[in-house]
């Protein structure tokens, strides 16, 4: 059986775009096989926040859940893939943002209001770089109430719509954040979900 699958996660390279004031990942060689070396190895230094990637209340708020504490549950399962004109209540919600547009304060209320669990977007950060700057409003009202954000995800390709959406960080200890491999599957039901 043919399955359709969406993968929805930025490629990790040295040119890739950088939150401002951070470094691009950097990748250097420390065997070759072409220079005689038994192996290919290399070593890659890069940010937790670097591409695609999931921030764990401990990014914004003191003494909160970290990325290891805060668990898979709501990575995994239903969730739909919409606008940003279209904000609808779901427990995952993956939003395309306008160029340059980042979620209000009152947009996370309302998914917050609406029952949501994880919040996605397709730009460098769930909210402006001036929002950031200006507090991060729309960071710790999430976080604060334990919702998942996936930050620059690829929506390019996904028509909007039902998914089931497969997330998984890097098991660090002790971090904030961690790049992740984001996929879409097809909807599927999903035991203890509460979407419909």
């Amino acid at each position: 059986m043919l399955v359709s699958m969406w993968d929805i996660t930025r490629p990790i390279h040295e040119q890739m775009p950088a939150w401002p004031g951070t470094a691009s990942p950097s990748q250097r060689w420390l065997e070759r096989l072409r220079l005689g070396d038994v192996a290919d190895v290399s070593e890659w230094t890069l940010n937790a926040h670097a591409g695609t990637h999931l921030d764990a209340p401990s990014h914004f708020i003191a003494d909160a859940p970290d990325l290891e504490a805060f668990g898979l549950d709501a990575l995994i399962g239903p969730c739909t893939v919409l606008p940003y004109g279209d904000l609808a209540a779901s427990e995952r919600v993956l939003i395309k943002l306008p160029p340059g547009g980042g979620l209000t304060r009152g947009d996370a209320q309302r998914l917050l209001d609406g029952g949501v669990r994880l919040v996605g977007v397709d730009a460098l950060s769930v909210e402006t770089e001036a929002s950031v700057n200006a507090g991060a409003p729309v960071h710790k009202l999430l976080l604060a109430h334990g919702v998942a954000i996936l930050e620059d995800l690829d929506l390019s390709a996904v028509p909007d719509g039902e998914y089931t959406l497969v997330a998984l960080p890097l098991r660090l200890q002790h971090a904030e954040a961690s790049p992740v491999r984001a996929i879409l599957l097809p909807p599927s039901p999903w035991p203890g979900s509460t979407s419909p």
